[in-house]
């Protein structure tokens, strides 16, 4: 078996960027015959540390410049960035356009009716999750505040009052670490976290979202499956297996939520109270009969509060409530989707297939295989 010399142009400093070496890492455990280039004793190096290193490939920040260099010497190149202004066709990097999408439809799911956006726009690959984010509310009829500078967040209360309506404002915080510059200065304007502001951030650190009061939710972005994924990529590059037209987007795992979005953010307390029974019998075969009887409400009221604060039906957020906890299960259990369907509320695997399909464009099966390690 030939031995594959690969170095890891990365940035260990970078949290992501450590996850996306795990993944790295456990693919070439998992063939057998990759040998990290580690001149300092960590297998990081920049890539000034490759002007004359003779290996076979190279996985890291790399721009079109310097995967075209590496290219000529003959050495394969994966990129995992996704911030430069043009991304090398061989990239593995974050769906961020689906980051964007996936923080808009979870505020919607919570009730929110006023929102806000905050970090850098103009960086990249990554200006995707803040225009995903503004055009899926849009496409619900919602406007959207963008805080653009620091001074603005520092001046929170009074920049959301420009906002229409009134209720709880749900925030996109492109990174943690503005995420928590967001909830500092709600503290610090007297606006309550949850109750009055829903802050969510992206990437998941546990330093960023954890150590602060309330802790911060935030986008599991999966850097072990990009790392992966690019390992996986640059072995086929290696073998002169693949000529790739662009660069492959992971789709981001989950949102860990945390205090500062743990709340049913409507102004309706039955509406409230439904959401909430409805997301803690997720795994029970409830129906809409169940949830007016629990909250003490007719049915028939219930789903004109329902159409009229989330423009959807009781049976609906059942359905969604039902499909995100199988969402979970398929990425984190080995559960049989047999089992896992009776777990998730449906009395056979053929309803839940067709609720699933409906509700994510995939079956069980395939939407399993995107998120677990796969040759």
């Amino acid at each position: 078996m030939d031995r594959f010399n690969i170095a890891l142009a990365m940035d260990y400093a970078n949290p992501f960027v450590r996850d996306v070496a795990e993944g790295v890492a456990r693919y070439g455990f998992q063939r057998g015959n990759w040998r990290f280039y580690a001149p300092h004793g960590a297998p990081e190096v920049a890539l000034s540390d490759l002007g004359k290193w003779k290996g076979d490939g190279v996985i890291g920040m790399l721009n079109q410049d310097a995967v075209a260099n590496l290219r000529k010497r003959g050495i394969a190149a994966v990129n995992i960035f996704g911030r430069f202004e043009n991304l090398p066709k061989t990239s593995v990097v974050v769906d961020n356009h689906e980051i964007g999408c996936m923080a808009a439809d979870y505020f919607i799911r919570k009730g929110l009716r006023r929102f806000a956006i905050t970090g850098r726009k103009i960086f990249g690959d990554a200006t995707l999750k803040y225009e995903a984010f503004i055009s899926t509310l849009a496409a619900q009829g919602f406007g959207c505040l963008e805080l653009k500078s620091r001074q603005s967040i520092k001046n929170i209360g009074n920049q959301l009052e420009q906002l229409e309506g009134s209720g709880p404002v749900g925030i996109l915080a492109t990174e943690d670490p503005v995420g928590r510059v967001v909830i500092d200065a709600c503290i610090d304007a007297g606006l309550r976290v949850p109750e009055e502001v829903s802050v969510l951030g992206v990437n998941n650190g546990a330093f960023a979202c954890e150590m602060l009061h309330p802790q911060m939710s935030s986008i599991e972005l999966g850097a072990s499956r990009v790392g992966w994924q690019a390992a996986q990529m640059l072995e086929q590059l290696m073998q002169g297996e693949v000529e790739l037209n662009e660069p492959i987007r992971i789709s981001p795992d989950r949102i860990v939520e945390r205090h500062s979005t743990d709340m049913t953010a409507v102004a309706d307390k039955a509406v409230a109270d439904a959401l909430r029974f409805i997301r803690e019998n997720a795994h029970r075969p409830v129906l809409v009969d169940d949830v007016a009887r629990a909250v003490h409400v007719g049915r028939r009221t219930l789903e004109n509060r329902f159409r009229s604060l989330l423009q959807s039906s009781v049976h609906d957020a059942i359905r969604r409530e039902r499909i995100q906890r199988a969402c979970r299960l398929l990425k984190e259990t080995d559960m049989l989707v047999e089992d896992l369907s009776i777990a998730c509320g449906y009395a056979t695997r053929e309803r839940f297939n067709q609720a699933f399909k409906r509700e994510t464009d995939a079956t069980p099966s395939a939407y399993r295989r995107k998120f677990r390690f796969v040759e």
